[in-house]
């Protein structure tokens, strides 16, 4: 029996994006893990990195899979900010702005017959004693499909005669560059929630509705051998032409690093993205 051996995982966020991991696995740590999960599935979720453990890399990961997931060219991207006078003087009271405008987007897009998706980003440094550092703004990512300047007039307050704008909405159509949307992903997840010069523990970097597609991982234990998955990590292209021979009609879009562990051995991962018919994703 196999002492240890090396693990291929994938992760499909939507049909055009892929992680890939390769990383050794001792069958110790199979039984210890299969004793606490109850079994291994071929195909699951990914699992949301848990609200009272969030951390900066996993909660950015996960969003990432989820805008390659749900959001394509011509979707739309939109900031939010303040004049003067709507300025909220708390991110609670900002909250309450977030909310108002969801619920306006909610109608506009049920008259129109269309599923809302959206992802929601805030940005803001705060301080109980000296109030904002940074101005508070908001970004949303949003499915296309109603009229743009509709969209852009949900972000109001008020009534009729009374209804006013809160201050200016920019909203641009989601065009992807050389690789895909990261440029655009990378910006958002970035977004920054501190108060009092720390970052909040257990504060998401962003708010979303549960319709959005999950994405999901399988595992393969039977396709590389330690020995590949070593030359892969000592390879001066960290295993290219491999890994693309293996999925084809994709592309690797990040720079892989092979990192070898002491007591683990070798860990690598791609990220993939499917080729059109144009060579251009």
């Amino acid at each position: 029996m196999r002492k240890s051996f090396v693990r291929e995982k994938r992760v499909y966020a939507g049909e055009e994006f892929m992680e890939v991991s390769l990383f050794t696995r001792t069958v110790e740590q199979e039984k210890y893990a299969k004793g606490l999960k109850g079994g291994r599935k071929r195909k699951q979720k990914v699992s949301r990195p848990a609200q009272n453990n969030l951390n900066e890399k996993n909660s950015k990961r996960y969003a990432k899979l989820l805008i390659h997931a749900n959001f394509f060219k011509d979707d739309y991207y939109l900031t939010f900010t303040y004049d003067e006078k709507h300025l909220p003087g708390t991110p609670a009271e900002a909250k309450k702005h977030q909310e108002n405008t969801l619920k306006k987007l909610q109608r506009l897009y049920k008259k129109n017959g269309i599923e809302m998706k959206y992802m929601w980003f805030t940005s803001y440094q705060y301080n109980d004693d000296t109030g904002f550092i940074k101005r508070i703004h908001h970004h949303i990512l949003l499915n296309s499909g109603v009229d743009r300047d509709e969209v852009e007039d949900c972000w109001t307050t008020g009534r009729g005669k009374k209804k006013e704008p809160m201050g200016r909405t920019q909203a641009r159509r989601v065009q992807p560059g050389a690789n895909g949307i990261d440029e655009l992903i990378n910006y958002l997840t970035g977004q920054e929630k501190w108060e009092n010069r720390q970052w909040k523990k257990g504060q998401k970097r962003y708010s979303a509705n549960q319709n959005l597609i999950k994405p999901y991982e399988t595992k393969n234990d039977y396709e590389w051998s330690l020995r590949k998955l070593e030359g892969i990590g000592r390879s001066d292209d960290a295993g290219e032409e491999q890994i693309l021979k293996r999925f084809p009609g994709y592309r690797i879009v990040n720079d892989p690093k092979p990192k070898y562990y002491d007591d683990l051995g070798w860990y690598v991962q791609y990220e993939l993205m499917k080729i059109n018919e144009r060579g251009k994703t």
